[in-house]
C-alpha cells in the first residue's frame, strides 16, 4: 500500500483519555483526549513506508519525539504523498487553518523553525477536506493518498 518512496507523512492518531508523559529534554507533557497529527517527511531510506512502519509500532527506545506519543496514541489513519519537496510545514499550516491547535510547543520540530509538527483537535480531521484545502492552495502539489486502520488490515481511503 505504501511504497518505499520519499515524501511527506501525517499520522492521525487518537488519545482515548487524558495523559501525563515526559518526551525527552521537553520534560512533562500533559494531553487531552482527543485527535492528534504529526506531520513529517521521510527523505532518508526507505522513505515514507520505512518511516510509518516505525510508527506504528511502539518503540522500545524512543528517538523521535512521536515515539513518546505513540503509546497513548493509536494511528487511525495516515496520510502520505511521494512529492519531492517537504511538505510538512505546509501541512501543518493547513491543518491550523481548520480547526487545529498546537498542543506543545516544539513537538516534532527541533530541527527547524516551526512551532510545532504536532496539531489537536477535538474532532477527527476530513482526508476530503484536508486534500481538496491543499491542492486548491498549495501550487504543483501531488496527489496525497490515505489509508485507514480497518479490523484485519489497513484500508485505502477513497
Amino acid at each position: 500500500m505504501i511504497k518505499p518512496g520519499q515524501g511527506t507523512y501525517a499520522l492521525i492518531m487518537k488519545a482515548d483519555t487524558p495523559f501525563e508523559l515526559v518526551v525527552g529534554k521537553m520534560g512533562l507533557l500533559k494531553g487531552r483526549s482527543g485527535y492528534y497529527v504529526y506531520c513529517g517527511s521521510a527523505f532518508g531510506p526507505g522513505g515514507i513506508r520505512a518511516r510509518t512502519t516505525h510508527h506504528r509500532k511502539l518503540a522500545k527506545k524512543p528517538h523521535w519525539h512521536i515515539d513518546y506519543l505513540r503509546p497513548v496514541a493509536d494511528i487511525k489513519e495516515i496520510w502520505f504523498t511521494y512529492d519531492p519537496v517537504k511538505r510538512e510545514h505546509d501541512w501543518i499550516r493547513v491543518l491550523l487553518g481548520g480547526k487545529f491547535i498546537i498542543p506543545f510547543k516544539g513537538f516534532g520540530s527541533t530541527d527547524c523553525t516551526c512551532h510545532s509538527h504536532l496539531v489537536y483537535s477535538t474532532e477527527m480531521p476530513s482526508y476530503h477536506w484536508f486534500t481538496r484545502y491543499v491542492h486548491n492552495r498549495l501550487n504543483n502539489h501531488r496527489t496525497i493518498s490515505g489509508i485507514k486502520k480497518g479490523v484485519e488490515k489497513w484500508l485505502v481511503i477513497a
